[in-house]
């Protein structure tokens, strides 16, 4: 008797399967991180990933469900590029956006962080609780000091993390560089030395900053 597994899998529409999910997924990044969250339709996706706009519903349930899962996509592709590239200190960044797949993740990122919507919070929210995780469970072999506001200081860093991406053509304007690569590298060597070592050399003799806990 044959499986009724095999029956069904052998039925099964190739548009049902896993890598068309992952094909819908992947145009509607490139569409969203080129056109916004408002221009970009059902129908756009659809067509850029060569399926039906009734296989992108099927797949994903509606254009905020298909934008939920590019959100989480894009967030652990960052994350894991971050976690993978640690190693190579001041070249990390640049060898993350040398990757092309990288530099539609950071325009999906930028998009995201400028929209105004709940999904723009929660994408924001989303990268303050990673910085806080590598606060306090540290990240790729670095130990971050710790502040009894881990979440102000998360916030902080996060902040720091993101504005070279958010300032990108103004950094292009002000550095001579004409890509995200180029930019981070130039950035790169600055942003290590500041976390290693602080910005301040001295502070005047009658200020208490120098008593104050990070």
């Amino acid at each position: 008797m044959r499986s009724t597994t095999s029956d069904s899998s052998s039925r099964r529409s190739p548009n049902s399967s896993p890598e068309t999910a992952q094909k819908i997924l992947s145009a509607a990044v490139a569409e969203f991180a080129r056109d916004g969250f408002t221009k970009t339709t059902v129908r756009g996706i659809a067509a850029a990933a060569e399926v039906s706009p009734g296989l992108v519903i099927h797949h994903f349930g509606s254009k905020d469900g298909l934008r939920s899962a590019c959100d989480d996509h894009v967030f652990d592709r960052i994350a894991d590029s971050k976690a993978k590239n640690a190693g190579y200190a001041t070249m990390a960044m640049q060898r993350m956006f040398d990757d092309p797949e990288m530099a539609t993740a950071v325009d999906y990122l930028v998009k995201s962080l400028l929209d105004p919507s709940d999904h723009g919070q929660r994408y924001f929210d989303h990268y303050v609780n990673l910085v806080e995780s590598y606060i306090t469970e540290g990240f790729a072999g670095y130990t971050f000091r710790q502040s009894e506001d881990s979440h102000g200081q998360a916030a902080t860093i996060a902040v720091m993390a993101l504005a070279p991406s958010l300032l990108e053509h103004r950094l292009h304007s002000v550095l001579g560089t004409e890509d995200t690569a180029g930019t981070m590298a130039r950035l790169a060597p600055h942003l290590l030395d500041l976390y290693l070592h602080g910005a301040l050399e001295s502070v005047p003799d009658n200020s208490d900053l120098g008593d104050e806990e990070p």
